[in-house]
């Protein structure tokens, strides 16, 4: 499977996972999970809310493949 994320978004997700001592893909595997659990909101507007300044920046940013 091949997902393209944006260049910003995914040095965001490594430096989660190395500050959760995971790998890439079980942080993008837990996230996936949780939030299909409904532990994560689902609203776009309390995504908006959460990460207002990720957003603006990562819509700047070239996406990336990752694997």
């Amino acid at each position: 499977m091949t997902v393209r994320i944006e260049a910003g978004l995914l040095e965001e997700l490594r430096q989660l996972a190395r500050e959760e001592n995971r790998t890439l893909t079980n942080l993008i595997e837990t996230v996936l999970r949780q939030r299909l659990a409904g532990a994560v909101p689902s609203s776009s507007a309390s995504e908006a809310k959460a990460v207002p300044a990720r957003t603006a920046k990562r819509k700047k940013d070239k996406p990336t493949n990752a694997a």
